[in-house]
């Protein structure tokens, strides 16, 4: 779960005496995941301009079937979803601090996202990409339909009980199918971020695949 870091190089000696490391291959400073600690202090070199979730380097997507609300044809969605991630927040004293989140949910309503998981959603899911939304006033990533390129809404996909990705019931959450991928450094988002029972399901009954690197 390293953190990828761009750290100046006359601030390379002051990074390095707070835990940071340089890779020699791809001649970068990353944070080792056991230096998380420290993450307000490097949060300065993170290179996202606003990082709100940091995700594990192990990314799970979940694979499902959904018809498209416009030309009605079954079409593959997907959502991000985490394990074990790094959340920004604000503490008591009105601090920014970093809070470890150890249970398993989906991220929706993604306005951003780093380059190395751009990059990956590129490559393996381009069908799930960066659009304007008029309701939201902003710019989102989300599934389109592969047919029409339609927008399939996360409220339509994620918010209703007995959604695609909100299952009641196990044979719904059985019908899902979590794959998991290795980045070398852990992608960042700025997400909403589910919780509530259908989590348990699809995390215990949905089918898995083995890690790609």
């Amino acid at each position: 779960m390293s953190l990828l870091l761009n750290v100046p190089p006359t601030e390379k000696a002051y990074a390095m005496s707070l835990g940071v490391l340089w890779d020699q291959v791809a001649q970068t400073c990353y944070l080792p995941e056991g230096q998380y600690d420290r993450l307000t202090a490097v949060e300065q070199w993170i290179p996202e301009k606003h990082p709100a979730i940091i995700l594990p380097s192990e990314i799970t997507t979940v694979h499902a079937v959904a018809s498209c609300p416009k030309c009605q044809r079954d079409n593959r969605v997907i959502a991000l979803a985490g394990n074990y991630f790094f959340e920004k927040d604000v503490n008591d004293r009105d601090e920014a601090v970093w809070l470890a989140q150890d249970f398993f949910t989906l991220f929706q309503q993604v306005s951003a996202l780093s380059d190395n998981l751009r990059v990956f959603l590129e490559e393996h899911y381009p069908h799930f990409k960066q659009s304007w939304s008029d309701t939201a006033e902003g710019h989102f990533w989300y599934n389109h339909c592969e047919h029409c390129q339609h927008i399939q809404d996360d409220w339509f996909l994620f918010e209703e009980a007995g959604s695609i990705f909100h299952p009641v019931e196990k044979e719904a959450a059985g019908k899902l199918r979590l794959r998991h991928f290795t980045l070398k450094y852990a992608p960042i988002i700025d997400a909403v971020y589910s919780l509530g029972d259908q989590l348990r399901l699809i995390n215990e009954f949905a089918e898995r695949t083995p890690a790609v690197e």
